[in-house]
């Protein structure tokens, strides 16, 4: 794969490359993640309507369990892509790799866009929807690790941490986007029609950013050295010198992953099925959240490059979450005022946020360039897909058999847990 790709895609680098402006490097390095988040966020929200195409004669809660059980799946297969693109990334170049990662990004949401439901092509149909979520979840294995490394490479040392930050921060606006194209959808577009073919327009908006996503990255410039770095061994050197770090930077992901996949993508589903809140309102939390990470991530981000050291914030950022997260759900299980969830909501979101950029760096400068983007991919892949697969499925499950609420909150409480022992564990390196 990485020789189909045309030489002038991956262009020589340079040894010290050349600074762009913040603005375009952002841009290049957001989209693949940005697509990545809304493509979830329409999945996860329509997930009822997906369940009713696809395995319709499972019955209503078997066919939504199978659908967030593909959902699921486009998860699990991240840390096998997160190997094979992080590899890419470390060898062949950071540049290269992202342009074959946003391909066939798109080409599992073309798959998913224009699948017949079960009722026209029968088995053929869940199978097809299951080949999309695969290569989404394949490509994306790679996306993240390698778009944020070529962002931190490519920007100078005090703004790194706000230009890094922006890679969650657009997942904040890849969310909000797609928690508005849900709102709207519903609201607008009658119950039949959107069971029958409306809920495909919201895929088929992230669709068409692919095409932006290629010229725009066609532009980049690469960082990696790649004439010396083609001959390396990156997965192996990433086993024999950092397994501590990268073990210890899965365990943090979890707290991080939870309250996206938990407050901001289940949120609507939970608030319909548990707290009995109409579809069109339901989003509006989602938005709320979104919004909320959107604004707050950047200023981590420039305070994470006022600051010498990454750890003391993070200190504080992920102790609170798991300390507040019980009681906020306990008031939000007790009112159906909707104001009151909108700020509960996305006073947790606030709180998590402050400490994004930080944490970003704190991961980026533990490795050197020769394993930086395999060690990242491998950490947030296996992080996200620890919770983003399992999270929903477990909650929707676990919720049932007990009949308790506040499951999701025990969730966050837990990873939150693991997080921050795995925080206090982990070594800071400044000098990178």
């Amino acid at each position: 794969m990485t020789m189909s790709i045309d030489a002038s895609i991956n262009a020589p680098a340079a040894t010290a490359p050349a600074r762009k402006s913040n603005f375009k490097l952002i841009l290049s390095t957001s989209l693949g993640s940005g697509l990545e988040v809304y493509d979830n966020t329409i999945f996860s929200y329509f997930a009822i309507v997906i369940g009713q195409q696809f395995f319709a004669p499972a019955g209503d809660y078997g066919a939504l369990m199978l659908s967030v059980a593909v959902f699921a799946v486009g998860f699990l297969i991240r840390p096998l892509g997160s190997l094979y693109f992080g590899s890419m990334a470390d060898r062949h170049g950071r540049k290269k790799t992202l342009f074959v990662t946003i391909m066939l990004m798109a080409l599992g949401v073309l798959l998913i866009t224009i699948c017949p439901p079960y009722s026209q092509i029968g088995i053929a149909a869940p199978i097809i929807l299951l080949v999309g979520r695969l290569l989404q979840g394949f490509s994306l294995g790679g996306e993240f690790g390698a778009a944020t490394t070529l962002a931190m490479e490519s920007s100078s040392t005090g703004s790194r941490g706000h230009v890094v930050s922006w890679q969650t921060a657009c997942q904040g606006a890849a969310t909000l986007a797609g928690a508005l194209v849900a709102f709207l959808l519903t609201k607008y577009i009658p119950p039949e029609q959107f069971q029958s073919w409306g809920w495909r327009i919201g895929f088929a908006i992230g669709l068409s950013i692919a095409p932006v996503g290629l010229y725009i990255r066609a532009q980049m410039s690469e960082t990696l050295d790649t004439t010396r770095s083609a001959a390396a061994t990156p997965l192996t050197d990433l086993w024999k010198g950092y397994r501590r770090p990268v073990v210890l930077g899965i365990l943090m992901m979890l707290l991080n992953s939870s309250m996206l996949y938990i407050v901001v993508l289940y949120m609507p589903t939970y608030l319909m099925q548990q707290l009995h809140f109409p579809s069109s309102t339901s989003y509006l939390t989602s938005i709320v959240a979104s919004a909320v990470l959107l604004v707050v991530v950047p200023f981590s981000g420039m305070l994470a490059d006022r600051m010498q050291r990454r750890k003391p914030i993070l200190l504080v950022t992920m102790l609170l979450p798991p300390l507040l997260v019980y009681p906020l759900f306990s008031m939000l299980t007790g009112t159906q005022a909707l104001w009151e969830a909108l700020l509960l909501l996305g006073g947790m979101m606030a709180i998590v946020s402050m400490g994004s950029g930080a944490f970003l760096l704190l991961l980026l400068e533990a490795f050197p360039v020769k394993v930086r983007a395999s060690a990242l991919s491998i950490i947030y892949s296996f992080g996200v897909s620890v919770v983003g697969g399992c999270a929903q499925l477990l909650v929707t499950w676990l919720i049932r058999v007990s009949g308790d609420p506040l499951v999701p909150a025990w969730f966050l409480m837990a990873c939150g847990a693991i997080s921050y022992t795995a925080l206090l564990l982990f070594r800071e390196h400044k000098a990178r």
